[in-house]
């Protein structure tokens, strides 16, 4: 029998590193191994954070980068449907802009760093487990960001020979073939592990004139481990994924059914995405070396879709259009020492260096047509230090200090109309125009962070964390105007206080209260003018977030876990001159956000899970704040899975949003009407594996 249970700890808080290496402190508390025949969940102790197993991933069918949303304190993506273009990941009240800003949660793939948001590995596939670490991250490993870091892990190459088949159908003809096989290749070290996958739909979006959201793609990786047992690892391969995608689940929030929608022409989008990477480590004298070379090209053509969402419309021109065209390519490099397991002093050294550049062409037709074409540029180069000792027995005491250097450039050029509303006539009234805009600036930034664990009584564990960081300024290409496209840097002052209750096998709790005073919060809002595509780019003067996080588990048999995942941001605009946001909920953040599960593994294979997910109240607020209805009130998702294990086959019954709520991923309020971005219906699978 394999686990099935649920244990959504993240002991965020406490994490000092990014969950591919242990603490070396003999002392830190560990929650034990829970195990059963072969099968376990990992250790969880002060270093590291598992939110999710492989069964996980499998039972609660965490598809795509956007369905870990809400199993995790705090965690939140604002889905537009493209994949992650347009996406906002928040975390404890802090985000990314929804475009062209920095990450406040930073995405890796088996340790290695993504590139811009909305060109996120977004489709999961051959996962192993997924890690969640809340809170600033990056004096430790290559990128830095302010909110948290997701990381996926997936399946390794094998010494031993497995071969597995996976079919399924669903609600909607979806349906997904996917093909894994791991082994050596020459029985000396040398391995591999390639993964192929197909998924198709035929969407759940109505559309009486027009598409649907219908969905072709591809995913594939190869990969490869050489280790010959001399003290250095090679790891190195690929990854692609292409999507040709239908229509944008766009619908309008005017009372009709909910999935009913009309346009003037086919939607369609198409994005192509490929990764090369190379790892080595090799184990030194007292240390260990690290070195990670990475390479990921984007490339989104075309995104066209109807900008009224309907065959209506406000011009005399035969549709309201919007087509962009977008490539992104990206390399980074890091380097790192890190002290050998059970050294006296835990300590890691390293240095990071990036280079990324964006192109775009975007063409908006209403009644008029104007278009922005923009090139963007960002060399990154950091250092970065950790340092960890044991200064009592049952005291830990660690300090961590990042610095970084950011080079950034925009060159943009925006032909169009700008429409200025003519009193007499009582209409917009367009003015040609013609915006040429090249800058640069550079950004420094220095992050330090202080941390204390101590060990209270036995099984309880408490720590203490203040660590203040910068997230870099930049530029936006959708601006009203050319003097008014620059982000400034966005610093958080951030303090955690956490408790760890580890007693027993049977039950285990963390309990974190965390506190974010930032300054210069940054973001791309929709421009007041109701005719205009633009954006307003600012930086709010001050915004606090703060809120508590709750995990754990009881496991009151072998054969059932019950766990809970529960997280509260208060965050609010404290102070922003000009504005009408002041004391309103920060954009795009929910109110809270709460995960139920409850697995079950029965004798002769059978297995199960039942559970659940909320999102609490989120805005998405204009500039002035008189948008009150442009909110995406609390849901409640169930999900269900009932699974049986027979020599090598695994079948599975599996149900999404079992209740057949009606809600949405996200809200569009440049948009004429506001629509909104459908969440998907009820979905009831079977799947068939095979393994061999």
């Amino acid at each position: 029998m394999k686990v099935k249970t649920t244990l959504s700890l993240n002991l965020i808080s406490v994490t000092l590193l990014l969950g591919q290496a242990d603490k070396t402190n003999a002392d830190a508390p560990v929650l034990d191994e829970i195990a059963i025949e072969g099968a376990s969940i990992p250790k969880l102790d002060l270093s590291k954070s598992s939110i999710l197993t492989q069964d996980q991933v499998e039972d609660r069918q965490i598809n795509n980068l956007v369905d870990l949303s809400g199993l995790s304190p705090n965690l939140h993506i604002n889905n537009n449907s493209i994949q992650s273009y347009g996406d906002i990941i928040t975390m404890r009240g802090i985000a990314n802009t929804q475009l062209f800003g920095p990450a406040g949660v930073q995405l890796y793939v088996d340790g290695i760093p993504q590139a811009d948001i909305s060109s996120y590995y977004s489709t999961l596939y051959d996962v192993d487990s997924i890690e969640v670490l809340r809170g600033p991250q990056g004096y430790k490993f290559g990128k830095s960001v302010t909110g948290g870091s997701i990381n996926i892990k997936t399946k390794a190459p094998s010494d031993e020979q497995v071969n597995r088949i996976t079919a399924s159908y669903g609600t909607f003809d979806t349906q997904k073939y996917k093909i894994n096989s791991s082994g050596p290749i020459d029985g000396d070290g040398f391995s591999y592990s390639v993964a192929l996958q197909r998924v198709l739909s035929d969407g759940y979006i109505n559309n009486a004139s027009g598409n649907a959201d219908t969905s072709e793609t591809w995913h594939g990786s190869l990969r490869f481990s050489l280790d010959r047992g001399k003290g250095t690892k090679i790891g190195f391969g690929a990854n692609f994924e292409t999507h040709e995608l239908g229509a944008q689940p766009l619908v309008k929030r005017d009372g009709g059914d909910f999935y009913d929608r009309s346009t003037d022409f086919d939607e369609s989008t198409e994005i192509d995405r490929n990764q090369q990477y190379l790892i080595v480590e090799s184990d030194l004298d007292g240390y260990t070396f690290f070195s990670i070379t990475n390479r990921n090209d984007w490339s989104m053509n075309p995104n066209r879709v109807d900008l009224d969402t309907s065959t209506v419309n406000t011009f005399a021109s035969p549709a309201q259009t919007s087509v962009i065209i977008q490539d992104q390519i990206e390399w980074s490099q890091e380097f790192r020492l890190e002290s050998e397991e059970g050294s006296d002093i835990d300590w890691v050294l390293g240095a990071f260096y990036s280079d990324s550049e964006i192109d775009g062409d975007a063409t908006r037709s209403f009644g008029v047509t104007e278009q922005t074409v923009y090139n963007l540029k960002s060399h990154n180069i950091a250092i970065f230090a950790f340092l960890a000792k044991d200064y009592t027995e049952n005291d830990n005491l660690s300090l961590g200090l990042r610095y970084d250097n950011f080079e950034k450039k925009m060159d943009r050029t925006k032909d169009g109309f700008n429409f200025v509303f003519d009193p007499v006539l009582n209409t917009f009234i367009p003015t040609p125009f013609s915006d040429t805009v090249a800058d640069s600036n550079d950004f420094d930034s220095f992050s330090p962070t202080l941390n204390w664990e101590r060990k209270i009584t036995e099984g309880l564990t408490g720590n203490l964390r203040v660590t203040y960081s910068e997230k870099p300024g930049g530029f936006s290409a959708y601006t009203v105007t050319g003097n008014q496209i620059t982000f400034q840097e966005e610093e958080t002052l951030s303090y955690e206080i956490g408790l760890l209750f580890a007693p027993t096998k049977s039950w285990g709790l963390n309990i974190t209260a965390y506190l974010n005073d930032i300054e210069n919060y940054q973001f791309e809002l929709p421009d007041l003018n109701p005719l205009s595509t633009d954006y307003y780019v600012d930086n709010a003067d001050e915004v606090t977030a703060q809120g508590i996080e709750i995990e754990g588990y009881v496991k009151p048999s072998e054969n059932f876990t019950f766990s809970v995942a529960y997280g509260l941001c208060d965050s609010e605009y404290d102070k922003f001159d000009g504005s009408g946001l002041v004391g309103k909920q920060v954009s795009f953040s929910p109110e809270h956000t709460l995960a139920l599960s409850l697995n079950y593994e029965f004798d002769y294979g059978l297995h199960g899970q039942i559970g659940t997910k909320t999102i609490g109240d989120t805005h998405y607020w204009n500039y002035d704040g008189s948008n009150l209805t442009d909110k995406i009130e609390s849901y409640t998702l169930l999900d269900a899975n009932l699974g049986y294990d027979w020599n090598d086959w695994q079948f599975s019954v599996f149900g999404l949003n079992l209740t057949d709520e009606e809600y949405y991923t996200s809200l569009v309020n440049n948009l004429p009407g506001t629509p909104g971005v459908a969440g998907s219906p009820r979905v009831i699978g079977l799947s068939i594996s095979k393994e061999f």
